[in-house]
């Protein structure tokens, strides 16, 4: 049913987002004035962004798989369109990802922008808390939205209406700027949003979710105090929103399990989404690539795929094998399509790597024919990441046996073990391990870097690694000679992307970022 919601959605949003580039005037043939006389007609715009979020161009790959490749650690393994650019930092202005991202990303963007000005076309009737609610979902949308622009392209344009009279006169604004109305939007979704999102889903924003993106924004800002509290906040009410840690790592990744999750803060819905191939867009750009194109080319579903996305070997070999979390997270045996019921090495792989397996192992109605359904529903944000932030920033406020204590409550899971369906040949069981080991007493610096490889292992393949080397300005030592992936091509202008070209054609007032 929420599917049926979500692209009846998009499917009214042709008078508002009409065009992705900036330079163009909206067009359609219903207008604000007609469409919006509830608060259902809000949330229906406000629903539309969610299915942008699970297009092609954002979540399905286009931006997911660059942020994978952009860390250190995933390579290429299939030299594939302009993937290819990633790994290597040779990402151009014409690479159909960077340019794919931002238009995706603005055409949410407007709709968001939409239904905000749509709650002022309500009538005096209806309840101002009830309008406070649906724009409090909308402005997170927002600034959800514009935390990823920010922190990939640095200065963006800020747009906040839908109705922009000459699209050639848009100017970026400045990355701080920006921050400020990304925190203002957080702030008012934190202040109207309630313990509960709409529909009781976790692919729409709680109160909850509103104060875990705050913590994260101000952790990218070095606030720590803001950071620790809101952080904080989530962990007080865990109870009443619902939060915890899974049991099983494993079940944070089982599609059967995701809808029951404690775990899941936000999510991205893919659930019920169709296949489909070129030409055919509307299904096609809202598949769930990012299984396929971790999957082993000549493997069987639900592995199946085209060996894209693979780990650095170094990721395997210096991750210790009494972790649980990395038997989830990576495989390096399973059967080929060609064999019955015999598990190959890695090195039998079309590509000689282990293979990403967090998302491949239990994916609800699986893999087709063409490999690229899924139920499988990305995790943007989940319990496990908000102890982290909160270990992060009370251990920067000196509040050293807090900090360990949340990093604690992560590995104690981890330590948890259990089954793992190893791809027909019947279950692997873990029995619970004393690994990893439980922090014990250290100082502020030696914990920052524990607290930081904690996110790398815990949070592995879940596209926060890029962040978190730019934010902490990481890329001359991890991609260095010693680094977990060498790359020679590495310089700190890489941090951000460059702005499309396309744009920058256009508009004779963007300028282009340094480097490019």
């Amino acid at each position: 049913m929420k599917n049926i919601i979500k692209f009846s959605a998009l499917a009214i949003l042709t008078f508002v987002v009409g065009c992705a580039e900036l330079d163009e005037e909206p067009v359609g043939t219903l207008s604000p004035e007609g469409f919006f006389n509830t608060i259902d007609d809000v949330n229906a715009m406000t629903d539309g962004t969610y299915g942008l979020m699970a297009s092609g161009n954002f979540y399905g790959s286009g931006l997911t798989t660059p942020l994978q490749l952009s860390s250190d650690m995933v390579d290429n393994g299939l030299e594939f369109s302009d993937y290819t650019e990633f790994s290597p930092f040779l990402v151009t202005p014409t690479n159909s990802f960077v340019s794919g991202f931002w238009a995706s990303a603005y055409q949410a963007i407007a709709t968001a922008n939409t239904a905000i000005d749509g709650i002022g076309l309500l009538g005096d009737d209806i309840d101002e808390e009830d309008k406070n609610l649906a724009e409090g979902e909308a402005r997170f949308v927002r600034g959800f939205l514009y935390y990823h622009l920010v922190r990939i392209y640095g200065n963006v344009p800020y747009i906040d209406s839908p109705d922009i009279s000459d699209p050639l006169s848009i100017e970026q604004s400045s990355s701080e700027e920006v921050y400020a109305k990304i925190i203002e939007d957080m702030t008012f979704a934190f202040e109207n949003l309630e313990m509960d999102s709409r529909g009781s889903v976790r692919s729409r924003p709680s109160k909850g979710t509103a104060a875990s993106y705050l913590a994260s924004i101000y952790m990218t800002r070095e606030d720590w105090q803001n950071s620790y509290d809101n952080a904080k906040w989530v962990i007080d009410n865990a109870g009443a929103l619902n939060y915890g840690l899974a049991d099983d790592f494993q079940d944070v990744f089982r599609e059967s399990e995701q809808w029951a999750s404690q775990e899941y803060i936000f999510s991205i819905d893919f659930t019920g989404n169709q296949t489909g191939q070129s030409p055919n867009p509307i299904t096609y750009e809202n598949d769930n690539k990012i299984g396929p194109f971790n999957g082993v080319e000549g493997g069987v579903k639900p592995i199946r795929g085209w060996s894209m996305l693979v780990p650095h070997i170094n990721v395997y070999n210096n991750w210790d094998s009494n972790d649980y979390r990395l038997k989830v997270s990576m495989a390096d045996s399973l059967i080929l399509a060609d064999d019955t019921d015999i598990v190959r090495p890695f090195s039998e792989f079309e590509v000689a790597r282990p293979h990403i397996a967090k998302f491949n192992r239990f994916v609800g109605e699986g893999r087709t024919t063409a490999g690229w359904r899924s139920d499988f529903d990305h995790a943007a944000f989940r319990y496990a990441e908000v102890l982290l932030i909160a270990a992060e920033s009370a251990n920067e406020l000196a509040l050293t046996a807090e900090a360990i204590g949340y990093v604690n409550q992560i590995r104690g899971r981890a330590r948890n073990s259990g089954t793992i369906d190893f791809y027909g040949s019947g279950y692997d069981s873990y029995a619970p391990s004393i690994y990893p080991e439980d922090v014990m007493a250290t100082g502020k610096d030696d914990l920052r870097t524990i607290i930081l490889e904690e996110r790398r292992i815990e949070l592995a393949f879940e596209f926060k690694r890029w962040y978190d080397i730019v934010r902490k300005d990481l890329g001359s030592e991890v991609f260095g000679p010693a680094g977990l992936e060498p790359q020679s091509n590495f310089s700190e202008f890489r941090y951000l992307w460059p702005i499309p070209q396309g744009e920058i054609d256009k508009n004779q007032n963007f300028v282009q970022n340094p480097g490019y």
